[in-house]
This record gives structure tokens, sequence and C-alpha cells, in this order.
């Protein structure tokens, strides 16, 4: 038997159990208290300190664009967190319909095609998190070890605190500075495996599609004409695919309902990050921001373009089911096979889409126009600007 499908998510679920997020399947006492102290810590104060932070910034653009970028991640890290909590029951769900029979393969080159999809994430895992962790060492370690060697001011890593004074932060920095620098972690942590892990439901989708694509494609050669009961063993084989298809559907329902308002934040606050970013490119800054600013900026952009990206193949994907169902040499066959044909194709017609609230589309067209609208918002800033001067 080949492995378990949700095995491949084994790692996120490890890491945001840790971080007190993901009890499991059942969710003991000891861990309920557990996981309240720690978002209340980690989450809530956090967040409040993050909110009076803002407050209290000084009203300079270059500092205000820094804290309130901070702010919208911030906004988008709880709004996933939220859904893991809300949803863990659908979640369960998910993963145990990926571990259904029909979403294992039924023959050699469907297992494959289900192993290179679970064999892909993980290595979009490794990078994702190896990427991330050394964003979070360059941000925490390096202002850290310039102080000591070249003895330059070292600030608190997140923000400033601007509503304590200057004589507390410095008789309290170390504890400022650890509290943040362990929380960041802990947030950063969050970003990698609920996004992964977003990515990861949406591509197991179309690893099933794609499974599903070829085995209607490779129907005619499944099926030897020359049994005795073909005509039985033709419809026992439509009707496995039609229940695989079937289970997709309800796999996707699923993902939709769980990813829909996390979605829904996660591109609002980006799309928000990325035209603040790029006002605050507009504007004369320091070599230092000017680095935080770009950098900060391809981060956004990468996190909603992979989930667009996934959107659109998921949808190509199940497009494709059309022309897959009309390959499988339905002319010579079965009245009751041509009627269950036609109602699969009435049915793929219909394209398979993960929606943000029911308000856009999660495909490379949405990100476009993201994109788009995030440029004429700059030019139009830039117009005002030179009519000004």
């Amino acid at each position: 038997m080949p492995p378990r499908v949700s095995r491949s998510f084994k790692l996120n679920f490890v890491f945001l159990n840790i971080f007190g997020i993901w009890p499991g399947n059942e969710t003991r006492t000891y861990y309920k208290y557990y996981s309240a102290v720690f978002i209340f810590v980690s989450l809530f104060m956090y967040n409040v300190l993050l909110t009076l932070n803002l407050f209290y910034t000084p009203p300079r653009i270059g500092t205000v664009i820094r804290e309130v970028v901070f702010y919208f991640t911030e906004l988008a890290v709880t709004g996933k967190v939220i859904m893991i909590l809300m949803e863990r029951k659908k979640i369960v769900k998910v993963l145990s319909l990926l571990d259904c029979e029909y979403f294992q393969g039924e023959n050699e080159h469907s297992r494959e095609i289900i192993k290179d999809h679970i064999d892909k994430y993980s290595i979009y895992w490794k990078v994702y998190a190896t990427l991330s962790n050394f964003a979070y060492f360059s941000q925490i370690f390096l202002p850290v070890i310039s102080h000591f060697i070249f003895n330059t001011t070292l600030d608190l890593p997140i923000c400033k605190y601007y509503f304590l004074s200057d004589q507390f932060i410095q008789r309290y920095f170390f504890y400022l500075f650890t509290y943040q620098t362990i929380w960041m972690y802990g947030h950063m942590t969050y970003n990698v495996n609920i996004d992964t892990l977003i990515a990861g439901l949406i591509f197991m989708a179309i690893a099933q599609l794609r499974v599903l694509n070829y085995n209607f494609k490779k129907f005619s050669t499944s099926v030897k004409k020359t049994d005795n009961n073909s005509k039985d063993m033709e419809m026992l084989k439509l009707n496995r695919y039609l229940m695989h298809y079937n289970t997709i559907l309800s796999y996707c329902s699923e993902i939709q309902q769980i990813l829909s308002i996390s979605l829904f934040v996660q591109f609002g606050m980006a799309s928000a990050v990325i035209c603040v970013i790029l006002f605050g490119l507009l504007l004369p800054t320091s070599i230092e921001s000017l680095i935080f600013m770009i950098s900060y900026f391809f981060a956004m952009v990468l996190q909603i373009l992979v989930p667009a990206y996934l959107g659109s193949l998921l949808g190509i994907e199940s497009q494709e089911l059309v022309f897959a169902g009309y390959c499988c040499e339905w002319v010579p066959r079965s009245k009751e096979f041509k009627s269950s044909i036609k109602l699969f194709l009435t049915r793929a017609n219909k394209n398979i889409l993960i929606t943000g609230l029911k308000v856009f589309p999660l495909s490379l067209d949405t990100f476009v126009w993201i994109m788009k609208t995030a440029y004429s918002l700059l030019a139009l800033i830039r117009n005002v600007q030179n009519q000004q001067t």
C-alpha cells in the first residue's frame, strides 16, 4: 500500500502543535490550557502592543510605512491562525479524504503521479522554511553581531514600542528584545506552515485531477474488450472514476470552506502592503530602508503568487477533464455508459475554482489585477507629486 497522502503534511502539524494551535484529532485538557496561554501571550498581547505602537508612531512617512507594513502582515498571520483554530474539524475531515481509497491511485502510473506531487510539496516546504529562517536570522542576529563587533546601535527587531519611554526601553531592553525575537519566530512559523498547508491542499487536488485525467484518457486500454463480462467491467471502471471525481469535488468543496476567509484576508493584506511599499519607494529614503522595502515587496508578491498560480492550475486540470472524457472511446459502448459519460461531461464543463470569500477567484488573473491596480495607484500618486512640484 502507498503511504497516506496526509502524511505529507506531518511537519506542518508538528510545528503548529508545538506553537499551540493544532491539538490533532483530539483535544486534551492540558493542551487546551497550554494553547490558551500560548495564544494569549504570543498573539493577543503581541497584537495589542503592535496596535499601541502604531497609534503612537511619530507622523513621519518613512517611520509610519515600516510600522504599517508589519501591522498588515500581522493581521494576515492572525487570520491564518484563526482559520486553523476555527476549522480544525474540517481540516481533519479533509485529511481523511486525502487518505481515502480513491485518492491512493489504482495503478502504478497513478501512484507515481501522487508520489511526484508529494515529493514536490516536500521540496516546496523545505525551500520556503529555509528562506524564511534565513530571513529571520538575518533580521535578528546580523544586527546583534554588528552591535558587538562594530558597536552599532541595536534596536528592537519588530517595532520600537513608541508608547513606552526611552528610559523604560533602555532599562528592560533585553526582555523586550527577547519577547519580540521569540514571538517573531513563532509568527514566522505560523506563516511558513499555514502558507504551505494552503498551497499543499490545493496541490493535492491538482494531483488527483491529473490522475483522473490520465485514467480517462487510458480507459480504452485499461479494459479488455475480449472479456466475456466486458460491459460490466467497463461500467465498474467508469463508476469508480466517477466516484473518484465526486470525492475530488467534495474535497475541493471542503478546502473552499476552510480557506475562503483566510485567502480573502491574506490577499487583502498583501495587496495593502504592496501598495504601501510602492508608495514608500517614491520617497527619499536610506539604503537600509530601501533594501527592507524591496525584499518585503518580493516576499508579499510571492505570498499571493503561489496560491494564485495553483488556483489557475486547478482550473486548467478540471477543464482538461472534458477532453479526457471524450478520449475514453464512448461511441461503441453501451447506452448506460454513454448516459453516465454525458452527465460527467455536463458537470466537468464547470471548472473547479477556489475563491476568496466568493469575492475573487484564486487565479493568475486575480494576481495580475492586483499588481495592475497597485501600479495604477503608484502612477496616480506620482502624477499628483509631479503636479505639486
